[in-house]
């Protein structure tokens, strides 16, 4: 998470500014031997009525309250940058750690301030001038407070008084337009706030989800015109989220110890063997590896395929093998809209029903080094496209932009750390791994989500094996993950040349004139995330290519029965042999194959 400053952060430091300028200008009034102001002047009262000494201050003496002016602003300053960055990482600003930085802040601005001061001094030949200045020094600091206060209660005062004046007849809680409150009769006023309470109440069940699904309505004997509910503290509104923030702040971080001598292959062939000895469950290596350079590629994996394949074993056991633990949220087939993963604010419970989903989303939010992998199990028992709509509209915008909408708050109201705003941040590294069935039971899934996922069939089975080798489970973090992924795809031999981007293009220029299947910028730039990963896991380049042609083309054509259809894919099988062999795109000639049997 980044560093996030507020305006109040602002407003903090334009305070010590002022008050840092009136200690300045105290120091002047307080100088027993100044020549520019009138001895005796009420803030050398204020120094006598406590029994202050007054002090003849020298040039030093200025210099060294000017040091300590200065380096109090920057000391201010830099704790509340401290502040943010703990804040920003998922620490508490109270703790420690954090203590020991402001101490350690403190001691290095103001020894630099005492030592410039003092080297002003030098030669120091009587060390009494040197500690009458710092007397005039924390004089002037103490004196400046008490008039800083003094002045800030007045301005208090007057705003308070000024505000009340100006909107007499307002009730306390209750506000209309400026103006307005002067021109309004106390009829008309009192039909105005009536209107604006009504107004309220409205725009608040609407925006807090009154209406959504699952909603409970307002308890009989509280009408909307006694004004719009009030919220509680962010314990209340968000006890779940609240509770995960105190306990990730209070626990310490797991440590990670990545190995580094583990490669993408290696990574792959172990895991395999990691289901095969382990657990019992027997995939293809090819499968394997495009779960992997899945990942590189897409923050949406979809597995596919009958039930009994593994597709959820796969998904739960990766998290297992690499030292975390996966979430898993069986679809329901009554999900309508995103209230069923991000839950909805509960008017009578004055509460936010929070989901296990959102729960889990804010718990990773604290956890930046761990690979966050939730799955949708049976993701297309309803339609992923209604759900998920959230998700699948962020996921066209830059990682840092990812964030959702969970509930817009009144103004000050203080929510959960990592709630800014009413918005999460999704963190980077989450994935979304959605299981889908074929069958009749399920919605077909649209383009639109197919477009933006990586999607692994599972259609043979599983065949038992035994193979030599280590199946230890590995320690991996998100950043050794990722690591990972970035050396793969700096591999140069290993990324698509231009003789490849050739065949793909004449490829795709074929689907789009024979089936108008659009091929967009969105799939090429999967393409060449997902090829170098899939070759450094052990695979090779054209069959990379030809699992995304497959999946992300050719799967398309399910379900078109026209009689052109047919007829282009005898061309396309053609067209695959021409640029890549006979015997090439093996996945590919397959899916044509099964395609091929509904014209015989």
């Amino acid at each position: 998470m980044k560093a996030k400053f507020k305006r109040i952060d602002g407003i903090a430091i334009s305070a010590v500014f002022f008050y840092l300028l009136s200690v300045l200008m105290t120091g002047v009034f307080l100088d027993a031997g100044s020549g520019l102001v009138v001895q005796g002047n009420p803030i050398q009262a204020v120094a006598e009525a406590f029994a202050f000494p007054l002090v003849n201050a020298s040039l030093p003496s200025a210099i060294l309250l000017t040091m300590f002016a200065v380096y109090s602003l920057i000391f201010a300053g830099l704790v509340i940058v401290e502040i943010r960055l703990a804040q920003g990482k998922g620490r508490s600003a109270l703790s420690v750690r954090n203590w020991a930085y402001y101490a350690i802040t403190f001691f290095v601005c103001y020894g630099l301030a005492a030592g410039i001061g003092i080297s002003a001094h030098a030669p120091v030949e009587d060390w009494t001038l040197v500690g009458n200045s710092f007397l005039y020094v924390g004089e002037s600091f103490f004196i400046a407070l008490l008039a800083y206060l003094v002045l800030f209660l007045i301005v208090l005062f007057l705003v308070t008084l000024v505000t009340s004046i100006r909107r007499y007849r307002v009730p306390f809680g209750e506000d209309i337009p400026d103006e307005e409150a002067s021109s309004l009769s106390e009829e008309e006023h009192e039909s105005l706030v009536q209107e604006e309470r009504a107004r309220l109440q409205g725009s608040l069940a609407a925006t807090f989800g009154a209406n959504a699904q699952g909603s409970l309505p307002v308890p009989s004997g509280e009408s909307s015109s006694e004004g719009a509910p009030a919220l509680g503290t962010k314990t209340q509104v968000f006890p779940g989220l609240s509770q995960i923030e105190v306990q990730e702040l209070n626990e310490e971080g797991k440590e990670y110890l990545d190995d580094g001598k583990i490669s993408l292959r290696e990574l792959a062939e172990r895991f395999r063997r990691y289901l095969a000895k382990e657990e019992k469950l027997y995939y293809d290596i090819h499968s394997i590896r495009a779960f992997l350079a899945g990942l590189s590629a897409s923050r949406l994996i979809i597995l596919e395929g009958l039930s009994g394949t593994g597709k959820s074993s796969l998904a739960r056991y990766f998290s297992a093998f690499i030292g975390e633990k996966s979430f898993f949220a069986p679809v329901q087939a009554t999900w309508r809209d995103r209230t069923s993963l991000l839950g909805f604010y509960n008017d009578f419970s004055r509460s936010y029903s929070e989901t296990p989903f959102l729960k889990r989303l804010y718990r990773a939010s604290f956890r930046e080094r761990a690979v966050n992998i939730m799955v949708l199990d049976e993701m297309n028992i309803a339609r992923v496209e209604y759900y998920f709509a959230d998700f699948l509209s962020i996921m066209e915008y830059p990682m840092e932009d990812w964030t959702l909408d969970i509930m817009q708050l009144p103004y000050g109201f203080e929510p959960p750390m990592h709630l800014d705003e009413g918005r999460l941040h999704i963190p980077a590294t989450t994935w979304f791994i959605g299981t889908a069935n074929k069958d009749d039971s399920t919605y077909t899934i649209t383009d639109k989500v197919y477009d933006r996922a990586i999607v692994i069939s599972f259609s043979d089975q599983n065949i038992p094996f035994e193979e030599p080798g280590e199946s230890a489970p590995v320690s991996l973090s998100y950043q050794g993950l990722l690591s990972l992924f970035e050396e793969a795809q700096k591999r140069e031999e290993d990324l698509l040349d231009s003789q490849d981007r050739k065949r793909i293009q004449r490829l795709a220029s074929y689907c789009y004139e024979k089936f108008e299947l659009a091929f967009g910028n969105r799939i090429m730039n999967q393409i060449e995330a997902f090829v170098p990963t899939y070759v450094a896991s052990g695979g090779t380049k054209e069959e990379a290519i030809d699992f995304m042609f497959a999946r992300k083309v050719l799967a398309k054509l399910e379900g078109r029965f026209e009689e052109y259809v047919g007829e282009g894919l005898r061309g396309l099988e053609k067209a695959i042999a021409s640029e890549y062999g006979k015997n090439g795109f093996p996945e590919c000639r397959s899916l044509i194959a099964h395609y091929l049997r509904r014209f015989n």
